[in-house]
């Protein structure tokens, strides 16, 4: 069922001179699709996941157009997307501690969509800590403060 799509993210790697090695599988709640072996994986990366956020797009739209029930595609680049997560679950926590601590909303610096969706998630589950975003992207933030 899935092997479209690993066909086509190796093709797409090696037309970019590149001789992947693809892992793929259900993952986040989603199709994760990891690409390791690449000779700079920071050019695939960019600022902040902006590249790999763009080429998860094209690969969302390619697969989307041969299954339209395929699920959506997480697209990693050996495993920063993991790493991410775990560092946001991670500051996602500190801010809840620290808005407990001061009494006081915490102001997360500008982040992306995904990003703020998962610390949400994360602090979704605790009683007395509760999350909104604020701004305009590109500088939209998200707020952690507690119930009053």
């Amino acid at each position: 069922m899935s092997d479209f799509v690993v066909d086509f993210v190796k093709t797409l790697f090696e037309k970019m001179g590149e001789s992947p090695q693809i892992e793929a599988g259900k993952k986040f709640g989603g199709y994760y699709v990891n690409v390791k072996n690449l000779s700079d994986k920071g050019q695939y990366i960019g600022y902040d996941g902006t590249v790999l956020r763009a080429i998860q797009f094209i690969v969302n739209v390619y697969a989307h157009k041969v299954d339209k029930n395929f699920p959506t595609i997480i697209l990693d680049i050996d495993g920063y997307k993991g790493k991410q997560y775990e560092r946001l679950k991670t500051i996602a926590i500190e801010a809840a501690l620290k808005a407990k601590r001061l009494r006081e909303p915490v102001e997360l610096r500008p982040m992306s969509a995904q990003a703020r969706r998962i610390i949400h998630l994360t602090l979704k589950n605790y009683p007395d800590i509760w999350t909104h975003s604020v701004g305009k992207e590109p500088r939209r933030r998200v707020i952690v403060d507690i119930k009053k």
